[in-house]
């Protein structure tokens, strides 16, 4: 949170004081529950790793619904990685697939309990060190992006 502008974290505070003003304090608790659940049940908490080829992570696709998108765009610590760095594969497909080859005529389809692994390749990981990771799914129906932002500890890869 250390590179959100003052604005953004005032407009945050403000939005938070008007729902409990407008609604009382269980509400902003049960919206701050409802966001961690939906955060801890979509990324594997403690999936981001380190490996030779730079960094990758999984997300868990829980079973809320079906996904599919033309666009795939990540940033590390609010650095763009480059379209043709990123990479993923699901549990389905053995094969990995570079962001850069999505379309909307061919896009990722995230189905519900198969996790997807999305690698960022030539990026350095800090091994030991907590990053900020998000990722942009711009999808092919409505709403037109998706988002998740998440923090963890960046690990070294389990050898053989």
């Amino acid at each position: 949170m250390r590179e959100l502008r003052l604005g953004a974290i005032l407009s945050l505070v403000r939005q938070g004081l008007a729902l409990e003003i407008g609604f009382g304090t269980r509400s902003v608790e049960a919206l701050t529950w409802i966001a961690e659940a939906v955060e801890e049940s979509v990324y594997v908490a403690g999936s981001l790793v380190q490996t030779a080829e730079g960094v990758q992570l999984t997300l868990a696709n829980p079973p809320l619904r079906l996904g599919a998108f033309r666009r795939l765009r990540a940033t590390i610590d609010g650095h763009p990685v480059p379209p043709e760095r990123l990479r993923f594969r699901t549990a389905s497909a053995a094969a990995w697939r570079a962001a850069a080859s999505l379309s909307e005529a061919d896009p990722l389809v995230l189905l519900p309990g198969r996790p997807t692994v999305i690698a960022a390749d030539g990026v350095p990981g800090p091994t030991g060190r907590t990053v900020r990771v998000r990722l942009e799914l711009e999808s092919v129906a409505i709403p037109p992006l998706v988002w998740i932002e998440l923090s963890d500890e960046v690990r070294e890869v389990a050898g053989p």
